[in-house]
């Protein structure tokens, strides 16, 4: 006669209680109220150590939510709010990183310049003052000049704008280039006629 024994444990000891993610797991799937059970799994998710701990508990319990394990954690991920959920092991798994880089900020554009009379003035691109690279446009211009029309067009250019220094609006501006269009005549070795009286 074949006596079947049964495989409980011996008299006396007890079978360990689940702890931490398996045992937040297991009582969730016990809970009466939606609301607890919601709040139990959101714990889990951040207790249990990798997507697929949280996964391989959950699958425990068929029924304990409405679909399977893979979905409830893209759905619960991509809706809960609280950081520390979202940012957990396996919450971190099923949220895809923005794919747009965070904007990085441009340094401001400054040109400091020279001004006829010696000071040093900061000129900024604006509505009035377009910029070549980095380079108010005016200056590249006198560049330019040099290149194309030699000492004749830089000297024409110098005069142009120091003949708009007492304008209220452009005065430092026109000054600076007057003075760069004269540092730009010094360096192609022209004779440099002095700046017309006014």
């Amino acid at each position: 006669m074949v006596v079947l024994v049964a495989c409980d444990p011996p008299s006396g000891e007890q079978q360990a209680a689940p702890t931490g993610c398996a045992a937040t797991v297991a009582e969730a799937s016990k809970a009466s109220e939606v609301d607890r059970q919601i709040d139990l799994l959101d714990t889990a998710l951040v207790t249990c150590r990798s997507y697929q701990a949280f996964t391989s508990e959950l699958a425990r319990y068929p029924g304990i939510i409405g679909y399977d394990s893979a979905t409830f954690v893209a759905l619960r991920c991509a809706r809960v709010t609280d950081e520390l959920i979202r940012i957990s092991p396996t919450c971190a798994t099923v949220i895809a990183p923005p794919t747009t880089p965070p904007p990085t900020t441009l340094p401001e554009l400054v040109f400091v310049g020279d001004t006829l009379d010696g000071r040093q003035v900061e000129i900024r691109p604006s509505s009035r003052i377009q910029f070549s690279g980095d380079v108010p446009a005016v200056v590249q211009q006198t560049v330019d000049i040099a290149l194309e029309s030699g000492c004749e067009g830089v000297i024409e250019q110098r005069d142009l704008w120091a003949g708009r220094v007492a304008d209220p609006l452009l005065g430092d501006e026109a000054s600076v280039y007057a003075q760069h269009a004269q540092n730009v005549a010094v360096y192609i070795q022209c004779d440099v006629p002095p700046l017309p009286a006014g």
